[in-house]
């Protein structure tokens, strides 16, 4: 999959905060918490999450708007019209089963 991905190492800083800069863009790998927003005209991508018929796709989202992909971790696949991968916004666990968005942790 990698090598279908524009930037498959997440170096575009301003899409994630430090933490999820990791293969799966995420504190813990079983959860990703992306922005529903496709980063080419803020269109809502769709998860389609099977492998589909398409050579490279290995499922994930789907923005029907214009044919943008992205991986299972929110990574722009190359050839599409979005220009970065979906934003990770800042966020932290309180507990197990509880996140609060907005705040990264160690925040008040």
């Amino acid at each position: 999959v990698i090598d279908f991905l524009r930037d498959p190492d997440s170096e575009v800083v301003e899409q994630q905060p430090e933490f999820a800069v990791n293969e799966h863009r995420s504190i813990k790998p079983a959860y990703l918490v992306v922005e529903g927003s496709c980063t080419h005209l803020g269109c809502a991508p769709l998860a389609e999450f099977d492998v589909g018929p398409a050579d490279n796709w290995f499922g994930g989202f789907f923005c029907p708007c214009h044919g943008s992909r992205f991986d299972l971790s929110g990574r722009v696949y190359n050839g599409v019209p979005a220009p970065t991968n979906l934003r990770v916004p800042p966020y932290r666990y309180i507990r197990e089963d509880i996140i609060i968005i907005g705040q990264e942790s160690g925040a008040a």
